[in-house]
């Protein structure tokens, strides 16, 4: 048994510890992703803006003037949660196969096996970054004139945003290590969660019937935190965020026990 699949079955924060020894390693595998990605680009990280704005566009011309969502400011309640969307999106795509893509590495180097999930994860965190400082500008200087205080909360709202995140991405990886339609799943998984989140309607549009079911999507809470502080300009509610904050603990760990029950096997087959 080497040391790391050791260290490994210790529980989580051994994990973790693990990981910040391969922190370089980390660091460079999130680097190459972003260089791979734009590699012979011209315009570089431009591009990374360019599909979701577009997307963000047609949505907005659609749901402002053909179905005509009654949501004051539109375009500002939209670009508050879509990149958030993306962002969830991006990482549990890569997720499908991110570990087959460092397998023959994983081969030759021994490291943390989650360590090129994480990587994924964080390059998606980089350009999530560079989207959401353009959305807050504009929402400040378009929708509400000033720098709403309540825009100091989005570091916490990012840092539940990864752990749901990371959270979903490993249970991704481990399946999709074994069982390749998982890449086939995925996109049609992200289309019907995309419909079933509050992305481009509010979450109290719902039936309040049921309206406590809609919330047990783990992303529906996270979009609605988002919207209200960069939409609303409004502190989160303390009772939301509390339940999704604890969720999304639960979710990483649960997301990480999986990971770590089947992670020898996953070594025999990427």
């Amino acid at each position: 048994m080497s040391k790391t699949s050791g260290s490994r079955r210790k529980g989580p924060l051994a994990a973790a510890r693990n990981l910040w020894r391969y922190r370089d390693l980390v660091g460079r595998m999130t680097a190459r992703n972003l260089k791979v990605k734009y590699k012979r680009s011209v315009l570089g990280f431009f591009w990374t803006l360019v599909n979701p704005l577009m997307t963000v566009t047609i949505l907005v011309g659609i749901f402002s003037y053909v179905v005509r969502v009654e949501i004051e400011a539109y375009w500002a309640f939209l670009i508050s949660g879509y990149f958030v969307w993306n962002f969830l999106g991006q990482t549990l795509s890569s997720a499908t196969y991110v570990l087959r893509e460092y397998g023959q590495l994983s081969r030759a180097v021994s490291f943390p096996k989650e360590a090129p999930i994480l990587a994924a994860a964080l390059s998606r965190l980089v350009e999530f970054t560079i989207e959401m400082v353009l959305v807050l500008v504009i929402v400040a200087v378009f929708r509400h004139g000033d720098l709403p205080a309540s825009f100091a909360w989005i570091p916490l709202l990012v840092v539940i945003q990864v752990l749901i995140g990371l959270g979903l991405a490993l249970p991704v990886a481990t399946l999709a290590a074994f069982y390749h339609d998982v890449e086939h799943a995925i996109p049609i998984l992200l289309t019907t969660l995309f419909y079933l989140s509050p992305v481009f309607y509010s979450a109290d549009l719902v039936p309040e019937s049921v309206r406590a079911l809609y919330m047990l999507n783990p992303l529906a809470g996270l979009l609605t935190l988002f919207q209200s502080v960069i939409h609303e300009g409004q502190a989160p509610p303390p009772g939301l965020l509390l339940e999704v904050g604890v969720f999304s603990v639960m979710l990483l760990a649960l997301g990480y026990t999986v990971f770590n029950r089947f992670e020898p096997l996953i070594a025999e087959v990427i």
